[in-house]
């Protein structure tokens, strides 16, 4: 239909279309090993039928983000903006002018548009898990295992139409110089991703319970949206569009250590709550949950873009021109303090217009980690056999530790690296009190 409004100008036709993903199979398959009495000293490792090997592997599919959808069907051909000059007289009724008879484009192959590519389909994911658990005694288990996904067809954010290597006379030149700027989402990307689990658990019994869970492991990627993630830490999309493997390093959601524990403790003394003393000093429960975890990957970013290299891409998704490194210290192995007392921005230089992309590696740097101890406090105080009076009080965030996230990530900015300026958290009680009947 616009294609047909335009005068049959394939100028407005939407392409490439891509066709129908119709290919999704998915298979998965699991299995559990309980081992016997071993012989020998082997007895002491699987007890007596109390160690089970379990594994699996399975295929997943993604769905398509609605927001490509939207991207795609609110630019051109769909949607085309017109503006209109400031103090423009009768400005209402030249908005219902251009909405009834839009003004002819000269040229529709220039106006910039978000596409998909002609093959885009739903990614996926293959998972491998093979997990060893030990009953320990009591009622204690002991899991330890290895969990594996790679990622393949993922989607990534490419300039479709990058401007020229060299002599692009300030953008003006592009790849194909009869379009303009096209934001292209294609399934480009893959990811890697090992870690080892571990979990030591405690069933409820004797009033107490627990769990704690530590994780190592590495994630690695292309992309890993193909949104703008963090605009001070990382752009969804390459820095150099004729060499995208030059971005494969950490991803953005790559934590190389989390460790968990959480814990249910009631008092195990005047359960009865019998008297004055029983009402106060019976009915308690303890629930802390602590959480350690490495801090977000980040790149360092230059704030700008002298040679024109993602001139037009970089309004609809951000500046991702990466700077240099101007030191011989390694900027990977440094925590964000660290590299703020050493210098901070003097660390790296800037790109120029005559070398205008950056050596520093894609997501090298680390944000603050996380390091916060929640705690919950019940008292249940029985009034009658039916009747309860609960009173809880949750502290969150108990030790007061901030957490500052990811910093300003730009050199060219006068707060690159200051992670200080952010709030990062602060302690957050809630009381509450409840009738139980």
């Amino acid at each position: 239909m616009i294609v047909a409004a335009a005068g049959g100008n394939p100028g407005y036709r939407l392409e490439p279309v891509p066709k129908r993903d119709t290919n999704n199979w998915a298979p998965r398959f699991g299995f559990n090993y309980r081992f016997g009495q071993g012989p020998g000293p082997l007895g002491w490792l699987t007890g007596d039928s109390r160690l089970v090997l379990r594994g699996g592997y399975s295929r997943t599919y993604d769905f398509a983000f609605i927001n490509i959808a939207l991207n795609i069907f609110s630019a051109f051909p769909f949607m085309n903006v017109i503006n209109l000059s400031p103090r423009t007289a009768n400005s209402y009724t030249s908005i219902r002018t251009a909405a009834a008879a839009p003004p002819s484009i000269p040229d529709p192959y220039q106006v910039t548009r978000t596409i998909v590519g002609g093959d885009f389909r739903s990614p996926y994911a293959e998972q491998v898990a093979l997990q060893f658990q030990r009953e320990l005694a009591g009622d204690w288990a002991l899991t330890l295992g290895y969990v594996g996904t790679k990622g393949t067809a993922l989607y990534q954010t490419i300039d479709g139409n990058p401007t020229l290597l060299v002599n692009n006379n300030r953008a003006t030149v592009r790849v194909d110089p009869k379009r303009g700027i096209i934001r292209l989402r294609a399934n480009a990307a893959s990811s890697i991703y090992h870690s080892l689990q571990t979990s030591l658990e405690k069933r409820l019994s004797r009033t107490f319970a627990m769990a704690a869970h530590y994780t190592w492991s590495a994630f690695i990627d292309l992309a890993s949206e193909i949104f703008n993630p963090f605009v001070s830490g990382e752009v969804a999309v390459s820095q150099d569009s004729f060499n995208r493997r030059a971005d494969r390093g950490r991803s953005t959601y790559d934590r190389p250590h989390r460790f968990t524990m959480n814990a249910v403790y009631e008092t195990p003394w005047f359960r009865e709550q019998k008297g004055v003393a029983g009402k106060l000093l019976g009915g308690w429960q303890l629930s802390p949950f602590f959480t350690m975890q490495s801090g977000a990957p980040l790149t360092a970013l230059d704030g700008a873009d002298p040679g024109f290299r993602l001139s037009g891409i970089d309004a609809l998704v951000g500046n991702a021109i990466r700077a240099n490194v101007n030191t011989n210290l390694n900027p990977a192995t440094m925590s964000v303090e660290e590299l703020f007392l050493a210098g901070g921005a003097r660390l790296f230089s800037r790109v120029t217009a005559a070398s205008p992309l950056g050596n520093v590696g894609r997501n090298i740097l680390r944000s603050d980690g996380i390091t916060n101890l929640d705690l919950g406090i019940i008292k249940n105080t029985r009034l009658t056999e039916r009747q309860r009076l609960q009173l809880r009080a949750e502290f969150y965030n108990m030790a007061n530790s901030r957490d500052f996230g990811i910093p300003e990530a730009r050199v060219s900015s006068a707060n690159f690296l200051n992670q200080w300026g952010q709030a990062g958290g602060n302690r957050r009680v809630v009381v509450g009190l409840r009738y139980i009947s």
